[in-house]
């Protein structure tokens, strides 16, 4: 059977002297195989991840894997903990002002030991590459996780601690939610084709290209040194896998709807050989769209909105996305009410999770051109 190991790790002193931990559950398959890394709640107000963890564990407590699973829930402690009134005050550092999820590191970036080692692997199998270059990641990590003198910054400090837990793994999941949402994932460029194993309704294919998150974290050492390899001249497939799995809205949970989300992702699992194919095999609808496609709007006007396209629906060009009312249209004579209409062909996957929207808010989210 599965065993299951779990331990905490401090990772936020408070003035009253406590500490804030993160939990980890480390679960290992009675068989060796690949090693996945899924974490949660990175963001303080998305919370369905951490349903889909439970049920994921209640899959592992009695179906045996091969190979090992990291669970991480609740992988912020500090961002799922500030509450403003009954709302989650967790997308941004209530202290600094930072992006929870934009302050990963791209250690691996014009590195010295990088290019050395891709010099002294060029003839090597990828096999071997794989084994050698998470021995270097992982040294290289944990320079990094060196305290300076002057200290670390919050964000930081976290984002290090969750990037050595996910050092060794060979596919990373981060579970995220937006306002108003559908399921959909981000999959970088180099994965655009593979990304079907993981059978999410909708993906956006992004750029190889580093932005700060979890994801994008995970990949581009990977990629990083894809692109060493080929200006010296040989052709090196990443066999890594790191995708953001966007769960619907915030600040709830489902755990009827944990099970659906359970169901992609251990059909992913199984791709991956961890969990065993299921014998009833299920057909599902992908629909993808490059990140170029991927358009937001953004009011015109200030009011209380009305969203009538709902997330997941397919909107013809010209039809309407939200009604708005401002009273302000009414002293200068025109019209309370107001219209959003489709600029195109699309598909909602977002909307903002309050009527009252200021001008310039990204009131959706759309997928333009999809396939």
């Amino acid at each position: 059977m599965n065993t299951f190991n779990k331990y905490k790790i401090p990772v936020q002193g408070l003035p009253n002297g406590d500490d804030l931990f993160i939990r980890v559950i480390d679960v290992e398959g009675p068989d060796k195989g690949p090693k996945c890394y899924i974490q949660a709640s990175m963001h303080g107000a998305e919370h369905q991840g951490n349903a889909v963890l439970y049920q994921l564990l209640k899959y592992l407590e009695s179906n045996d894997i091969k190979g090992s699973i990291r669970i991480i829930p609740t992988a912020n402690p500090l961002a799922i903990n500030t509450k403003m009134g009954p709302y989650t005050f967790g997308r941004f550092n209530s202290g600094t002002g930072d992006n929870w999820n934009r302050s990963y590191y791209n250690f691996t970036e014009n590195n010295e030991r990088v290019h050395l080692f891709a010099k002294q692997h060029l003839s090597s199998s990828e096999s071997i590459i794989n084994i050698e270059y998470k021995k270097l990641m992982e040294n290289l990590l944990t320079e990094q996780m060196a305290e300076s003198e002057y200290g670390s910054k919050q964000n930081g400090h976290l984002h290090l601690i969750l990037q050595q837990l996910a050092i060794n793994a060979d596919c990373v999941l981060d579970l995220h939610t937006a306002g108003v949402a559908t399921r959909y994932l981000y999959a970088p460029e180099y994965l655009a084709e593979r990304s079907s194993a993981l059978p999410f309704p909708f993906h956006l294919i992004i750029g190889d290209k580093f932005g700060g998150s979890m994801d994008e974290a995970a990949f581009i050492t990977w990629v990083n040194l894809r692109n060493i390899f080929s200006d010296l001249g040989r052709v090196f497939r990443i066999d890594f896998e790191s995708y953001t799995l966007e769960l619907g809205g915030e600040e709830k949970i489902s755990i009827k709807e944990a099970s659906k989300d359970l169901e992609y992702i251990l059909e992913y699992l199984s791709h991956k050989g961890l969990t065993p194919i299921s014998e009833t095999k299920s057909e599902y609808k992908i629909i993808k769209c490059s990140k170029k496609d991927y358009k937001s709007y953004f009011a015109k006007q200030a009011g209380l909105y009305d969203f009538i396209a709902k997330p997941g629906q397919l909107i013809k060009k010209g039809d309407l996305l939200a009604i708005g009312i401002n009273f302000e249209n009414y002293f200068s004579e025109k019209s309370i009410k107001f219209k959003v209409l489709a600029n195109e062909d699309c598909i909602v996957l977002t909307h903002y999770p309050s009527s009252s929207v200021l001008q310039g808010s990204e009131i959706y989210q759309v997928m333009e051109k999809f396939y």
